[in-house]
């Protein structure tokens, strides 16, 4: 894959955005690679689609980037098929784009996906896959997705209602892959194949909830929102820095990234091409039929966990339940003084850390990446900053917790806790299924705790370690997500994991009654 992305960017890699000489030159070069690698299967075929940009024909578009696209652009899309050995299954179609940004060379955006596909296209080419398979290298798509948009408008795609499509881009040069975004009602989907995602599997569905909401966009949006077809996107978002800069070139391109991005491509393209006629059409009517989202994330990139709104649901209840209702039946006063002293302790160290990610911003503001959207330091900043906050909210906790809320019973400030826990889990349930599983799981455990052995020390001590389990990996991933300057945000959840974590060190041996 680094020889091929050598020759397709040349020394020195040059830019090679949408409508200029460059471009076409990376366009001729690509089409050549795709040939050699392909010409094993006599029947595969590699063929341009060129559209001309028309701006009346094109719905969506970046406005601050159209000026910057040559006139009389024409859209170079390219198709690469491998026929399947039983043609008459639903074929799969794998994507990314072909173009740089203006302002740089694109070996991360989207070269790396480029020469993954080249790659795989060529394994294919002596190794013929079961459902044909098409390759589709798209134009235009730093310009506004132009060439997957002129694709819809003028239904210029010449392949059938394709089982599945997986799509490749870069916002980066290094670290591990994320499978971030899926398709609408994806319940059945990734219960099916989403544990086939190549190691570390990076996943979780609170990513595309909160993808969802920022203005990105990849060529994943046409394909999923204007043709509907199912899918699975991914993304390089580690070294953010060299991300549209004249930096982005082969060698700050990291080979383990590189890498990560053609076991995806594989992986899950294999997983796809081994289910039968029959297992896609059940997919597809549960899709149609049974119209849901999945829970899921990724336990340290060993195994993807799947769960489903309805039963995230009934576990909020269970540990709400678990955690209340004994309390209650045994006579036990709930602790709505301590609780709401908690709180207003809690409230210390979450206004102590959001000065402290205050203080964070401004000093990197100090520093000269102060006009970088991404630095180089983004994730030993975030890291560090939560480090920090984590450290600062222990000791106010220490310090305030015996003087602001004196407990008439030992365990009082576990429950307390976990009591809050158990509500805002069911809450998040019904409001927010994507990213409850961070409440929910942890309440759960810690309900069990409580419950089977009589301690609210061992239930706040699972609870919390279940918490670290599922956040920690999680915070790695946020802070390369949104980048540096938002500190603030990281010390708070810092802050927040403090507050719950303070239950586990006070009053440790007490046997609840």
């Amino acid at each position: 894959m680094r020889q091929s992305l050598h020759l397709l960017l040349g020394r020195p890699a040059l830019q090679h955005s949408a409508g200029t000489v460059e471009g076409d030159a990376y366009l001729r070069r690509l089409e050549v690679t795709l040939k050699s690698a392909v010409r094993f299967q006599a029947e595969a075929t590699v063929r341009r689609i060129e559209i001309p940009f028309d701006l009346e024909h094109q719905d969506w578009h970046p406005n601050d980037r159209l000026g910057l696209l040559p006139e009389n652009t024409i859209l170079k899309n390219l198709l690469v098929t491998i026929p399947g050995t039983i043609p008459h299954l639903r074929p799969i179609l794998l994507v990314t784009h072909h173009d740089s940004c203006p302002w740089g060379p694109g070996a991360g955006d989207a070269s790396s996906a480029v020469v993954a596909l080249v790659e795989y296209a060529g394994i294919l080419g002596q190794n013929p896959p079961r459902r044909t398979t098409h390759f589709l290298f798209t134009d235009g798509e730093e310009f506004g997705l132009l060439g997957a948009h002129a694709l819809y408008d003028h239904q210029a795609l010449p392949i059938e209602d394709p089982a599945f499509v997986l799509n490749f881009d870069a916002r980066g040069t290094t670290g591990g892959i994320p499978m971030f975004e899926t398709h609408d009602n994806n319940a059945a989907w990734v219960t099916a194949i989403i544990d086939d995602l190549a190691k570390p599997k990076i996943t979780t569905s609170l990513a595309v909830m909160v993808y969802r909401t920022l203005p990105n966009a990849t060529d994943f949006d046409v394909f999923s929102q204007k043709f509907g077809w199912p899918g699975f996107n991914f993304a390089t978002i580690g070294g953010a820095h060299h991300y549209h800069t004249p930096h982005d070139i082969p060698e700050n391109l990291s080979d383990r990234t590189l890498q990560h991005m053609g076991d995806h491509v594989a992986s899950v393209h294999q997983a796809i091409d081994r289910l039968t006629k029959e297992q896609i059409d059940a997919l597809r009517r549960q899709t149609t039929l049974t119209p849901r989202n999945a829970i899921f994330f990724d336990l340290f990139g060993l195994k993807v966990i799947t769960l489903d709104a309805t039963s995230q649901i009934s576990l909020a209840i269970f540990a709400f339940a678990l955690t209340w209702l004994p309390i209650l039946k045994q006579g036990y006063k709930i602790p709505f003084q301590a609780m709401f002293r908690f709180v207003g302790t809690g409230m210390l160290p979450i206004i102590a850390c959001a000065i402290l990610g205050i203080i964070a911003n401004v000093t990197l503001k100090l520093t000269p990446y102060h006009q970088l959207r991404y630095t180089p330091v983004d994730l030993f900043a975030g890291l560090l900053t939560i480090g920090l906050a984590v450290a600062t909210s222990i000791l106010i906790l220490e310090r305030m917790i015996p003087k602001l809320m004196p407990c008439d019973n030992s365990h009082e400030l576990c429950d307390s806790v976990w009591m809050m826990s158990s509500l805002l889990a069911l809450m998040a349930a019904v409001l927010v299924p994507a990213g409850a599983y961070l409440l929910v799981l942890p309440a759960f455990v810690a309900s069990l705790g409580r419950t089977f052995t009589g301690r609210p020390s061992i239930g706040a001590w699972g609870g919390w370690l279940t918490t670290a389990t599922l956040v920690g990996p999680l915070l790695v991933l946020l802070v390369q997500a949104i980048g540096p300057w938002n500190q603030p945000v990281y010390a708070i959840l810092a802050a927040l994991l403090s507050i719950q974590m303070a239950a586990t060190w006070h009053h440790p041996t007490v046997v609840a009654k």
